[in-house]
């Protein structure tokens, strides 16, 4: 999970017991407010890993279809 506060890893651990809907619902809020926040530039390791994450979940849906 990389370097959290024990705080960011107590919301994710609540938000993985949440049902999809909800889950859907908080992801939403929050993107609405993360775009009021000052980035850093990701660095291209960081877009690759992103990059390979999402490729990952889309060919496990592929193949679970």
């Amino acid at each position: 999970m990389g370097r959290v506060t024990a705080e960011a890893k107590h919301i994710i651990e609540d938000f993985g017991s949440l049902p999809d809907p909800a889950k859907r619902e908080v992801l939403a809020e929050l993107i609405r407010l993360s775009r009021y926040l000052d980035y850093p530039a990701l660095t291209n390791d960081e877009m690759l890993s992103a990059a390979d994450g999402v490729f990952l979940a889309y060919d496990r849906r592929e193949d679970n279809e």
